[in-house]
């Protein structure tokens, strides 16, 4: 008698579960994503490669609101690529860089009145100094009973792909493992909890870098464009920058909109260069997809146009071999190729920063 009462609530709930199974399934996985959107200071008063005004910031966050953008938390925008499970196609992760003071005096009360999630990346060294230019931990504490996640960006902001002088590869993994894990043990102790969300500093690394941070257990970010989704991968997922000139409401709503690239290889693995090959060459292979391939588009770092070539594989995927007939210059130059969409106005979007030392192999001094 129980089973037949049972029986047609039973049949409802496995339709339902059917019909989200074949839903999730027609979903592209492309437009499993989000734009994640990068930030430091929010000032006139600070450098402006890594500023943003605080009016800049209000037109930023209007503009995700009058598009139709669902602000989510940076844990659950990882949890669903980490799982490849489907997000609105309109999903924006808020991010501070280092804890600069301004994020607390222009940011945070902009984020209060508009109750909208935001991560703040520290580095508990400068806090712990008492430095001018950063909150302290009392205010991160405010910043956090606000909605505020507090996060991994290292003990000091160092460059973590430099070995030290006469150090050997285990001496620097050790270091870097203690920079990161000292942090997080820093917040812990300030703040009561830190998830284990990681933000390179400078958006630095290398694929030793990348298992030792997946080993650690934690999801990384770095600088460079694009869509974080599944094709992107969890130690290394991409961010927006919205500071310096890339605050632009108006390229920064390009960007906002965008897919990501069904890439699933790219050559070299390493984005870390020796200094003597300024014109590296790029291979990727991507997946078929929404995307105007005769118009895709690679630029270089003062946006002249690279050179492109492709041809189609066997499994149907294409090659793509990006090269550049101009020598990059010493620091973190970028490829950024872009391609519109076959039916939407907006663009696929996928970059490649390289980290390029001096010619004689010399570190960069910023």
């Amino acid at each position: 008698m129980l089973l037949k009462k049972l029986l047609p609530l039973l049949l409802i709930l496995g339709s339902l579960t059917a019909l989200a199974k074949a839903d999730e399934q027609e979903t592209p996985v492309a437009y499993y994503h989000a734009s994640v959107l990068m930030y430091h200071h929010i000032s006139t008063s600070t450098p402006p490669s890594t500023s943003t005004s605080p009016a800049d910031f209000i037109q930023h966050l209007d503009m995700l609101e009058k598009d139709g953008f669902e602000v989510w938390p940076i844990d659950r925008v990882a949890r669903q690529i980490k799982r490849r499970r489907p997000m609105p196609d309109k999903v924006a992760v808020i991010t501070f860089d280092d804890g600069y003071i301004s994020v607390y005096k222009e940011a945070l009360p902009i984020l209060k009145e508009r109750e909208l999630p935001f991560t703040i990346f520290v580095n508990a060294d400068p806090i712990n100094e008492k430095r001018p230019l950063y909150m302290s931990w009392a205010e991160l504490k405010e910043a956090q009973e606000a909605g505020g996640i507090i996060a991994n960006h290292t003990l000091s902001h160092t460059h973590l792909i430099r070995k030290l002088d006469d150090e050997t590869e285990e001496a620097w993994l050790k270091r870097v493992e203690h920079e990161i894990a000292a942090n997080q043990q820093e917040i812990i102790k300030h703040l009561g909890s830190a998830p284990k969300i990681f933000a390179y500093p400078y958006g630095e690394y290398n694929p030793e870098i990348q298992k030792l941070v997946q080993k650690m257990g934690y999801i990384a970010f770095g600088q460079h464009s694009g869509a974080a989704s599944p094709y992107t991968n969890i130690t290394s997922l991409p961010r927006y920058a919205a500071n310096g000139t890339s605050a632009n409401p108006t390229s920064l709503r390009t960007k906002l909109h965008a897919l990501p690239f069904p890439v699933v290889n790219e050559e070299p693995v390493t984005a870390v260069l020796d200094g003597s090959n300024r014109r590296p060459s790029l291979k990727l292979t991507v997946m078929p997809g929404e995307y105007r391939i005769k118009q895709f588009r690679c630029y270089g770092p003062n946006a002249e146009l690279l050179q492109v070539s492709r041809k189609t594989l066997a499994d149907g995927n294409l090659e793509i071999n990006v090269t550049s007939d101009k020598d990059l210059h010493t620091g973190r130059p970028r490829y950024n190729c872009t391609a519109p969409h076959k039916t939407q106005n907006r663009y696929f979007w996928f970059t490649r920063q390289w980290l390029m030392p001096q010619a004689n192999g010399d570190w960069y001094n910023y």
